[in-house]
């Protein structure tokens, strides 16, 4: 079944609205405040990733990768209402134990823990009085909802890959939350059973959530 988003990366080396305070407000009664999540400032930062053979199909072990976080968004080749808000992960993989890399890059609301990880046959949450337009998923907080989508970029040269999480919302939208963690071949086999066509899961239904991941917004809060 075609997934319209997908935050897993498997790499091998050289493959290539609202008031302020009302937003405020937001951020403090919201889902990740409330599980504890911590907001990783942009910048530098060191991530544990897994090495992996890609000729016995087996871990080699884990390591740390140097990561450098920029936020940025932009209006630009987006529908009237809408922007692009872009997380760019630029991983150095200098100290990888393989072949290459495996590590998790995703995104998701705040307010709600809701992933932006979702199938193509999901994108009208309510009661049918809301659909979203094509390639989005509906999103509710409370009386609230907004449209998202994401698209997901990788580029890669020897030890140096870029990844670039792209969250496409309404413009008055801030709740994007951007996540990058280590994955192992477990991981990507109990979620290969998670059937995302039935429904949305928030980010702790997933097996990439807990110590060793990293979270970033754009405002840094």
């Amino acid at each position: 079944m075609k997934k319209l988003a997908i935050g897993m990366t498997v790499l091998l080396m050289g493959a290539v609205l609202c008031a302020c305070g009302a937003e405020n407000k937001k951020k403090e009664e919201g889902w990740s405040t409330k599980q504890g999540i911590t907001v990783t400032p942009q910048g530098d930062c060191l991530v544990e990733m897994g090495g992996y053979d890609a000729a016995s199909g087996q871990i080699t072990g884990d390591f740390t990768a140097d990561v450098a976080v920029s936020i940025s968004e932009s209006t630009e080749g987006v529908a009237d209402g809408f922007k692009k808000v872009s997380a760019v992960f630029s991983i150095d993989a200098g100290n990888c134990t393989g072949d290459g890399i495996l590590f998790w890059c995703s995104a998701f609301d705040r307010y709600t823990g809701t992933s932006f990880e979702f199938d193509s046959a999901v994108n009208q949450q309510l009661d049918g009085e809301h659909t979203a337009q094509d390639g989005f998923v509906t999103i509710q907080n409370g009386d609230e909802t907004y449209d998202v989508s994401v698209e997901f970029m990788t580029e890669g040269e020897g030890n140096q890959v870029t990844k670039t999480v792209a969250v496409i919302c309404p413009a008055d939208y801030e709740g994007a939350m951007f996540q990058i963690g280590k994955d192992s071949l477990e991981q990507m086999m109990e979620n290969s059973e998670i059937d995302y066509a039935a429904r949305l899961y928030t980010i702790d239904e997933l097996p990439y959530y807990g110590d060793g991941y990293l979270y970033f917004t754009k405002s840094d809060d």
